[in-house]
């Protein structure tokens, strides 16, 4: 029996694929990011606006000799916005992660279940419900292991430290070379354990129940094609996020001495005008972010579907 395999290149352009086939639900998927996550998100802070601009212009002067009331007030006007932003945050988790669930949900259906088409792939059932978990215990996984290497990587490289300290300028080179090779091989297992448990989304989604350590089982051999897909995912990211970058600087430069004119207007303005100045700027950024935000989870999320339904046919052909 051979082993399952897929194409790495085939998987990484999964995204483009499903943009593709279905525009008008990637749309979708931006219009249902706009109205529950992105626009509250931004709503919230909006109506948080005028204390951050407070805050901003009773920032006390650093040579002023009489900064210690300034500076109190400051500090309750901080802690005030704190108090206000871990509502904001709250939501922001909660809700992001239900949203993301969602969309993501919708993203590995229009790649596994292609004639599921009605309501642009949208469902809110129990494999969304399983992808949210699922997807909330690796980031949680991750932290844990992420913190145990950091600290593993501390003591050898404390102990290493100690060792070339102790041998001279030749010792500390060397042990130099060590502490760099301890630190590569920690982001290699990090690596390593993230493209082994990659699979877990999209099981858990395929199958309707939580599915996570399976995934280890399921990418033995495979560790080398995810990170290719993987790498060639990110060079692509990075290339649409370099052109997007240039666009947003024609525009920002096309109207730079615009928006100076105004800041310079605003200067000695209460928040309230300030709020009124940008509102515009404010709601065409959310509505563009949100189905930037669309379109990026198709690109991110289709590749790993991609993968496991190539893995899952060949494995099931083999056996």
């Amino acid at each position: 029996m051979g082993m399952a395999s897929f194409s790495a290149t085939d998987a990484a352009t999964a995204g483009f694929g499903v943009i593709g086939r279905a525009p008008l639900a990637v749309l979708a998927w931006g219009l249902v990011i706009l109205v529950t996550l992105v626009g509250p998100m931004v709503g919230l802070m909006w109506a948080l606006a005028p204390q951050i601009i407070e805050m901003v212009k009773a920032m006390p002067d650093p040579a002023s000799s009489s900064s210690g009331a300034a500076d109190s007030a400051m500090m309750a006007r901080m802690m005030q916005l704190q108090g206000s932003m871990m509502g904001v945050n709250l939501i922001s988790w909660v809700g992001g992660t239900l949203v993301k669930a969602v969309v993501a949900g919708a993203v590995f259906r229009a790649v596994l279940q292609p004639d599921q088409k009605r309501w642009a792939y949208l469902r809110l059932g129990k494999s969304e419900l399983w992808l949210g978990l699922v997807t909330l215990v690796q980031g949680v996984l991750f932290m844990m292991a992420y913190f145990a290497v950091v600290i593993v990587g501390l003591i050898l490289g404390l102990i290493l430290f100690l060792i070339g300290s102790a041998a001279g300028d030749a010792g500390k080179l060397v042990a130099g070379l060590l502490i760099a090779l301890v630190i590569l091989a920690g982001i290699g297992v990090l690596i390593w354990g993230v493209l082994r448990l990659s699979m877990a989304g999209p099981m858990s989604f395929a199958e309707g129940k939580f599915l996570l350590f399976e995934s280890w089982a399921f990418t033995r051999g495979q560790s080398g094609r995810l990170l290719g897909m993987a790498v060639l995912l990110m060079l692509i990211l990075i290339a649409l996020e370099l052109v997007l970058y240039a666009i947003l600087g024609v525009v920002v430069f096309g109207s730079w001495a615009g928006l100076q004119a105004t800041v310079g207007t605003l200067q000695d303005q209460p928040p309230q005008a300030w709020l009124h100045a940008f509102w515009k700027v404010a709601a065409v950024g959310t509505v563009v972010l949100s189905f930037l935000a669309a379109f990026a989870m198709a690109l991110v999320c289709a590749p790993w579907a991609k993968a496991y339904q190539a893995l899952a046919a060949s494995g099931a052909a083999k056996s």
